[in-house]
């Protein structure tokens, strides 16, 4: 199924069908994202900026994979795929053969802080919906800094209560930070400590380039 044959709908649909991590763990924040700002953040970066087809493209902290495996569905010309947990990604590597994606992503597990790039390889594009730093302070940071080591364009997600100090800090590497939307993402009741059947907060979605 190519970029221009997909409507927004089907690309929603499509990564919906991806599940959420199967044991998600607390400490490393790994909430998934929400199929409907997933499809919104790649059709923009594709139909407004020209970012995903043909591009190479890395999918930073990428859990089982909604992002990265629908810039492969947008017609990207590569896709890395990373996380630090090896169990979404098993999950990301069973729907990328499932969606008939397989020779254009590649599935690596490192840590954020240690990618393992090449000197000098630079991507087109990074997408991530980072840890939001509530259970490890600046964590979002990292998320941001390294995508800044890494590609030429940044797209990236994060609590609009954080927006102000995001922007500051892509404004101080040099980029040009733009909010391109702000949608309600809510977290589903997971984890002992949870005390509603399910938490709403704004999240912003930003391009650095």
């Amino acid at each position: 199924m190519s970029a221009p044959t997909l409507k927004k709908k089907e690309l929603e649909r499509l990564l919906n069908s991806i599940p959420t991590h199967p044991s998600p763990k607390v400490e490393l924040e790994q909430y998934s994202t929400p199929s409907t700002a997933a499809a919104t953040m790649l059709w923009m970066a594709e139909f407004h900026y020209h970012d995903i087809s043909g591009k190479r493209v890395v999918d930073l902290g990428c859990g089982t994979g909604r992002l990265g495996l629908g810039a492969a569905l947008l017609g990207a010309e590569y896709v890395v795929m990373l996380d630090i947990d090896e169990e979404p990604l098993r999950t990301a590597k069973i729907y990328s053969q499932r969606l008939m994606l397989g020779h254009v992503v590649d599935l690596v597990v490192c840590t954020v802080e240690r990618l393992p790039m090449r000197e000098g390889e630079v991507f087109h594009t990074a997408l991530q919906n980072p840890p939001f730093g509530v259970h490890r302070r600046g964590i979002d940071i990292v998320f941001v800094k390294a995508a800044h080591r890494v590609a030429r364009v940044i797209y990236t997600m994060h609590k609009t209560s954080t927006e102000e100090y995001v922007r500051r800090v892509i404004q101080e590497l040099g980029r040009r930070p733009l909010v391109l939307f702000r949608e309600r993402f809510c977290i589903p009741y997971m984890f002992s400590f949870h005390k509603k059947r399910k938490h709403c907060f704004l999240v912003s979605v930003l391009r650095a380039s």
